[in-house]
């Protein structure tokens, strides 16, 4: 059972951090209802491990490592499901505040969940390395690709309307 201390740090973290997890789930899994679970399995496992974390760790990235593996997990399911009825792969529209969203929707997850991490949440490459597992210059070269790429998107709609 973890210490008061440790409930303290990790009930602290967790509100800190519960609007950056909740919108990397849903950037990732595109339904509110599957965002919030990924997020709520992914505190629970970390609370789980509680005891095997350093305090000194950044318990910030290990959550955010615990949301991102919840949602693989959730996708994996719904591939199987889908598979399983014969269905058309699930992609619910996801609800866009901004036309930014829209390109970031439409983008592969190795360049859309650094792009999110670094703009939304103001992570760094080496952070963003450590969230993703990835070492630093791929995580910096991503960013790079997925932001060529959005400029090539918004480049092309607007030579389409002029």
């Amino acid at each position: 059972m973890p210490s008061e201390k440790r409930k303290v740090w990790f009930a602290q973290t967790v509100e800190e951090k519960k609007h950056s997890l909740y919108r990397v789930a849903l950037t990732m899994l595109r339904s509110t209802a599957d965002a919030e679970d990924a997020v709520s399995d992914a505190v629970e496992a970390t609370w789980r491990q509680l005891d095997n974390i350093r305090i000194d760790q950044a318990l910030p990235a290990y959550l955010m490592r615990s949301t991102i593996n919840a949602c693989h997990a959730n996708l994996r399911k719904r591939k199987r499901e889908t598979a399983a009825d014969n269905l058309e792969p699930f992609l619910p529209p996801m609800q866009t505040e901004t036309p930014v969203w829209m390109y970031l929707s439409g983008l592969k997850d190795k360049y859309r969940l650094p792009l999110m991490l670094r703009f939304s949440e103001n992570m760094r490459d080496e952070e963003i390395a450590v969230v993703l597992r990835i070492p630093r210059g791929t995580a910096s070269s991503h960013i790079a690709r997925g932001l060529n790429i959005l400029r090539k998107q918004i480049e092309k709609e607007e030579k389409g309307r002029g």
